[in-house]
């Protein structure tokens, strides 16, 4: 699907284990700690988040972003998920913002000045942003004192704000489950 006026967002392939070190480095830097209020975080640098009703209306736009400009964005999230969903979705859009518009930018790699991404498919793009949601909402010290300390996967997720499945997915890639 082309939207007029944007150029689809493209991976920036880096490796997995730096998309999570990027993620995690850029919440440090934005002091954006696990379980804070994403969509303050959002508006802070520039962007909105915006509910829609994308199951009845448009199920392909179903999570997704459009960048302007560097401190200009929007993300829309469906209006039909839960509040830890919505944060992971919010997470996801905010790495295709920062590794695929401003990453390419700082790194010359000459990306669209106007940019979208919709949360569909499974590929290359989308494996990035996922990485580094994981990363940004739950950082590898933080994720694995809250296992070690409470030694339950759901226990860990309400803790960080996140779902079941993306916590379970985190203590997965870290050898925890």
């Amino acid at each position: 699907m082309r939207i007029a006026g944007y150029e689809e967002a493209t991976p920036c392939f880096l490796p997995k284990r730096q998309v999570y070190s990027l993620a995690e480095s850029v919440a440090n830097q934005l002091e954006h700690k696990p379980g804070d209020d994403i969509h303050a975080l959002v508006e802070r640098i520039g962007g909105t988040v915006t509910v829609q009703d994308t199951l009845m209306e448009d199920p392909e736009r179903s999570g997704s972003l459009y960048v302007d400009a560097h401190d200009d964005f929007r993300i829309i999230v469906p209006a039909h998920t839960s509040g830890v969903r919505d944060r992971f979705t919010i997470a996801h859009e905010l790495g295709h913002y920062v590794l695929h518009y401003v990453w390419k930018h700082s790194h010359g790699e000459n990306p669209p000045e106007r940019m979208y991404a919709l949360r569909k498919g499974s590929e290359r793009v989308e494996w990035e942003a996922n990485w580094f949601a994981s990363g940004f909402l739950m950082p590898e010290a933080h994720f694995r004192e809250a296992f070690q300390r409470l030694r339950n996967v759901a226990a860990v997720a309400a803790e960080l704000d996140v779902s079941l499945p993306a916590a379970e997915i985190r203590a997965r890639q870290l050898g925890l489950a």
